[in-house]
């Protein structure tokens, strides 16, 4: 658990919402990093609304470039491992942030089974851009982090968010007809749509991992 002396870390924070209720559970101290300068001023605003400003930092800057003062008990990084290099490299970097008893939250995608090249080709990615759900749990494991805990999205939630993204993508082009990249906009989401219905659903997953020192080295995270 964390107490009120703990620190937490989240790297790609956005506008800082789960590192807000993080803190505001647990009465912790949290730091947010993030590129998106409109997005860390939005958080800002909002951790000022809820009075948690003394005990939030938010930092606008690449997060390779971020250097902490000090070790953190809980690093968090969802959904953007992307802004450290990679998978395994945001384990390493987190980990040479983290106290010897930290944990780490990490939201990573993965295949749920070989990616169709027509399907890569239609997105612009890479077959090892991401690997099996198992082989998250082993690239942690290799690295002596052992699984505490894991939730792997449901096939439902996964509908609604990519509905709601969808929905709010058109809403905002409604609101915005005078936008010159209106059409560029829904042309891009119109064809992450189409690759969503016909191959993404099927394809790729995502989950929660939570991760914390294994002094077994990971053994029993490597056995199932």
């Amino acid at each position: 658990m964390l107490g009120e002396d703990a620190s937490v870390l989240d790297v790609g924070c956005g506008q800082g919402t789960l590192l807000m209720e993080i803190v505001s559970r647990h009465g912790c101290q949290g730091v947010g990093v993030d590129i998106d300068a409109v997005a860390i001023q939005s958080a800002r605003q909002e951790a000022d609304a809820r009075g948690l400003s003394p005990v939030t930092t938010f930092i606008t800057s690449p997060a390779a470039d971020y250097r902490c003062d000090s070790a953190f008990d809980l690093c968090v990084c969802v959904g953007a491992s992307h802004a450290l290099g990679g998978y395994r490299e945001t384990l390493e970097s987190m980990r040479s942030m983290a106290t010897p008893s930290a944990l780490f939250l990490v939201g990573e995608g993965f295949w749920r089974r070989p990616p169709d090249p027509a399907y890569l080709d239609h997105i612009g990615a890479a077959a090892n851009e991401l690997v099996s759900h198992r082989d998250n749990i082993e690239v942690a494991a290799s690295m002596g982090l052992g699984l505490a805990w894991c939730a792997i999205t449901s096939d439902a939630t996964w509908d609604n968010y990519e509905e709601l993204y969808r929905l709010s993508m058109l809403q905002h082009l409604d609101r915005h007809p005078e936008d010159p990249d209106r059409d560029a906009f829904r042309q891009r989401s119109d064809h992450w749509y189409d690759g969503y219905r016909r191959w993404g659903r099927n394809t790729m997953g995502f989950a929660l991992y939570l991760f914390r020192r294994d002094p077994d080295g990971g053994k029993e995270s490597q056995s199932r």
